[in-house]
């Protein structure tokens, strides 16, 4: 999303460093530090679905975090480690109530970038701001979601998976619609 927001170069929108842990920061927490103000800003979060999530956050933590010995039977339960809360397991629905994922936020599926940034983000932004045709995600972003997640669960850790994550299950089905669960 940054290397988008920097290759369209719009004035007035500030881009984090790619190296700050801040760009990972909750709105709450940058107002707390009062860093700036969202105000009645229109709000927008990448999403992915919950299975698919899991294994990147903890494939994220392994090879960039320097945690490679994390191990990833938790994961099977619909926990994530956090380092954020001291080095814990957490459900991923930690993750949507620290980020206020809710119906005021808009979701922005990796798996259909384009298509969302075009939809729900394009009409927002200056007249002539061309229209996305394929960004240029992080490789380990690029890969496809059914990828991250098919090989690594079992039916019941799913059903686990959605029983431990709630909120993120009923959000993901507002977020994807009818479309299957994994």
């Amino acid at each position: 999303m940054t290397r988008l927001f920097r290759d369209w170069n719009l004035p007035g929108i500030e881009i984090d460093p790619d190296d700050t842990p801040a760009k990972h920061d909750s709105v709450a927490l940058r107002e707390s530090r009062g860093q700036w103000r969202a105000g009645s800003r229109q709000r927008f979060i990448t999403a992915r679905r919950l299975a698919a999530w899991l294994v990147s956050d903890w494939e994220h933590k392994r090879r960039h975090m320097h945690l490679p010995d994390l191990p990833f039977e938790p994961v099977r339960s619909g926990l994530t480690y956090s380092l954020r809360l001291g080095g814990t397991w957490v459900a991923a629905d930690w993750w949507l109530q620290y980020f206020a994922a809710d119906t005021d936020t808009t979701a922005l599926r990796l798996e259909h970038l384009a298509d969302d940034l075009n939809r729900e983000l394009l009409p927002l932004l200056p007249a002539g701001t061309h229209a996305v045709r394929a960004p240029k995600l992080p490789r380990e972003n690029a890969k496809p979601a059914d990828s991250l997640w098919q090989q690594r669960f079992s039916s019941p850790d799913l059903e686990r998976i959605r029983a431990v994550n709630p909120r993120w299950s009923a959000w993901e089905g507002r977020v994807y619609g009818p479309e299957t669960h994994p």
